[in-house]
């Protein structure tokens, strides 16, 4: 990637918006600046360019830095769960904070790989030869012992907690879970639905434990394990009605809430209910997880938990940049809170 001395009105120009937004978006990373759609083709500019915010601009024109020394070094980004996860809502502002923090720190977003594609993944990492790696969700073990045989400089950030002797900033995806069921709980909620991944994830793993504590009786025909994704969710919630359709009253034998693993498989189910004519929430209340944009948007507004994925990006990049230049050596887990939205899709269960 080149190096182009922009200011910030020439980007502002490329970007078809306002000097102020590019700011608000390039130095401050505002999320609330423009769009998800002009952010976004802010943020392509910006890395199509090489544009440099504020003093490294000046640092290059004046000469203290020359154009090939501006980046100290350089660092990785694997999507673990998701194909291109800069596409989808949760990751992809997890890795603009990402993109932002080394930015700041001078330090060069070398590459953007997926896991799932491990073979092409490991080759192309290999070749980008990075300082560091940031692992963003979920990852397999062959991927794991991968980067363990390769890398001395690794982080990893999401909502799985992991053992395995590596820096890790997180929130607490079991802990969120459990929140979401005793909110449904506090709402009169007894019979409670699951929508997503149960191999190895924590937000199974809090829903199933929390309705355990609760002493709430677990009915496997609401417990849907799909792709977490909007046609998942989608699909499930279907599946879900065609499992109680021998019912001479469906709405009766639907579970009264459910928890969806993430937003977007929460929109996914809603647009099944929808068709099919399940009210939302007087029929069915519904969770999730992560709190992203398309939250506001959705019709009920969608109730969730806030993950601060801002905070998720920043803390990992501080992380292993101090680990690159020496500032720790023992594993690191920093963990983040998270904060429960309520919004429009959950109301106290229906009398009987």
């Amino acid at each position: 990637m080149g190096v182009f001395i922009l200011t910030l009105k020439e980007l502002a120009n490329m970007a078809g918006v306002s000097v102020s937004t590019v700011s608000r978006v390039v130095n401050k990373n505002d999320v609330n600046a423009a769009s998800k759609e002009v952010r976004d083709k802010i943020w392509n500019l910006v890395h199509k360019t090489g544009y440099l915010p504020n003093s490294s601009a000046q640092n290059l024109k004046i000469g203290t830095k020359l154009p090939n020394e501006q980046f100290k070094k350089s660092i990785a980004c694997v999507f673990a769960r998701t194909e291109d996860g800069k596409s989808d809502p949760f990751f992809s502002q997890i890795f603009r904070a990402i993109e932002h923090e080394c930015m700041k720190n001078g330090y060069k977003v070398t590459g953007v790989f997926s896991a799932l594609d491990f073979k092409i993944a490991s080759e192309t990492l290999s070749l980008s030869q990075p300082d560091g790696v940031i692992v963003l969700g979920r990852y397999s073990q062959s991927f794991l012992q991968f980067l363990k045989n390769h890398y001395n400089n690794v982080v990893y950030t999401g909502l799985n907690a992991i053992n395995d002797g590596y820096d890790q900033v997180i929130c607490d995806g079991y802990k969120a879970a459990k929140a979401a069921v005793r909110h449904l709980h506090l709402l009169g909620h007894y019979h409670i639905g699951y929508i997503g991944e149960k191999s190895v994830e924590a937000r199974y793993r809090g829903y199933y434990d929390a309705m355990q504590e609760l002493k709430l009786h677990i009915d496997r025909e609401h417990i849907i394990d799909t792709e977490q994704s909007m046609k998942g969710g989608y699909l499930s919630g279907l599946k879900l009605l065609t499992a109680i359709s021998n019912s001479t009253d469906n709405i009766s034998t639907l579970p009264t809430a459910v928890f969806c693993a993430n937003d977007i498989t929460a929109v996914g189910f809603m647009k099944a209910m929808n068709e099919k004519g399940v009210a939302i929430p007087k029929d069915i209340s519904i969770i999730s997880i992560d709190n992203t944009e398309m939250c506001q948007y959705t019709s009920p507004m969608l109730t969730s938990i806030d993950i601060p994925k801002e905070d998720l990006g920043k803390f990992t990049v501080k992380t292993l940049i101090d680990r690159i230049e020496g500032g720790h050596r023992l594993p690191i887990k920093l963990e983040v809170p998270f904060t429960l939205l309520s919004r429009e899709t959950c109301a106290p269960r229906k009398k009987p």
